[in-house]
């Protein structure tokens, strides 16, 4: 069974008369199969075509299209709606063309991309992925890799392509071999059988990029839009490029400069003043962090000298509750108590009241730690820690009281 795929010769066809030739029902959705097509099968890594199918006579009698596949030489149209159709019908197969025309946008523009780096640098792409939010594409330069001056030369380039709106050709040949007679950035694979098709960009004996294609391609360079490069980074030893064109480039854009917009709002800044706020807001954050651990430290010696002033003789346990001192800050304050205290040092257990947070601090003689391992868990709690301080945070006062008078009584 066999599929006409009229899109090779008129990619611009939105709608077309087919018959159906085969239903293949599964648990997971169901194949309509029809003797000609104008939708693209995934392939050569530009996703399948979208759309509908109805019947010719009844409009009413139709189906949602959310993929396409080849199915060996018939193109498989993927629904998970219940099929109002039988074998012999005559259809109407509609693309959804802005889904299409996004994808030829896509597409050429990964190829002119490719050729404007092949052209700049002889960097050979050596691998392509068109996701949703972007596209990438793998440049192999020897080990090498691509600069920031290089990645926007080559922009520049690919964007001097589309704005020259050269026109797009497909060249079919009966062989790989005649094929690769054409000026290719990339020869076909000799395993190749049957025809290739090959696309120039530009004048066929001098093109601005030349590379074998099984994909939809608009009919001029200019209907790409824009190619618009977002990061790079290294993979393998070559550079990865992030970038995606035509309508995707421009939602991207527009997403990313209302992002801008907004950040900048916060700042109170323009736009192109931004990083300038943000370097202020920088300077003024670390000079607030400066005084606010002067002022912690200040606290702390402070809480930690009324401690060891408190204890009496013979105390081994001293427990105090906090209501603005955090518990990092408990843990430096129970170490400087401790430095503080002559003789024998008790184990103190400060609580953050806020959070039911608890800190254990001790010179290593009251094993912290593994008071919080044996007992937390019994009062709704859980922590751990080592031999001179531990954390345990329960989910309520009376669960962190009801430890400390445990601990209290096995000490």
């Amino acid at each position: 069974m066999t599929t006409e795929k009229v899109f090779h010769n008129d990619q611009y066809l939105k709608t077309l008369e087919a018959t159906i030739t085969d239903i293949v029902i599964s648990k997971e959705m169901t194949e309509i199969i029809t003797d000609r097509t104008i939708f693209f099968a995934e392939g050569g890594g530009q996703p399948g075509d979208r759309g509908t199918i109805h019947l010719s006579d009844d409009s009413s009698k139709i189906v949602t299209i959310f993929d396409t596949h080849d199915s060996g030489d018939a193109v498989a149209h993927y629904t998970k709606d219940e099929v109002p159709f039988i074998v012999g019908d005559k259809v109407i197969l509609e693309l959804d063309w802005t889904f299409r025309f996004t994808n030829m946008q896509r597409h050429y523009g990964e190829h002119i991309l490719s050729g404007a780096i092949y052209k700049l640098y002889k960097g050979a792409n050596k691998g392509f992925h068109m996701g949703q939010n972007y596209i990438t594409i793998d440049i192999d330069l020897g080990g090498e890799l691509m600069t920031e001056e290089m990645l926007e030369a080559s922009e520049d380039l690919s964007n001097e392509a589309v704005w020259a709106n050269l026109p797009i050709q497909a060249h079919k040949f009966a062989s790989v071999e005649v094929a690769n007679d054409m000026p290719l950035r990339k020869a076909v694979n000799e395993k190749v059988d049957g025809d290739v098709v090959v696309v120039t960009v530009g004048n066929p004996e001098n093109p601005f990029d030349c590379c074998a294609c099984c994909g939809t391609y608009p009919a001029f360079s200019g209907e790409v839009g824009v190619i618009k490069i977002f990061k790079a980074e290294p993979n393998k030893g070559m550079t990865r490029i992030y970038f995606d064109c035509g309508r995707n480039a421009l939602l991207h854009y527009r997403k990313s400069h209302k992002l801008l917009t907004e950040v900048a709002e916060k700042f109170s800044s323009k736009p192109e003043n931004l990083m300038h706020a943000i370097a202020k807001k920088d300077k003024e954050e670390a000079e607030l962090k400066a005084e606010r651990a002067s002022l912690a430290e200040y606290v702390r010696n402070f809480e930690a000298e009324a401690i060891a002033r408190s204890l009496e003789s013979g105390m081994n346990f001293v427990y105090k509750e906090y209501d603005n001192i955090s518990p990092n800050d408990l843990q430096k304050l129970g170490f400087k108590a401790l430095e503080m205290i002559d003789g024998e040092k008790p184990l103190l257990a400060l609580a953050n009241s806020p959070s039911h947070t608890l800190m254990l601090v001790s010179d290593g003689n009251y094993p912290c730690g593994t008071l919080v391992k044996e007992h937390a868990k019994n009062f709704g709690g859980k922590g751990g820690g080592r031999d001179d301080n531990a954390r345990a945070q329960f989910d309520s006062k009376d669960g962190l009281e009801s430890f400390v008078e445990v601990i209290k009584q096995n000490l």
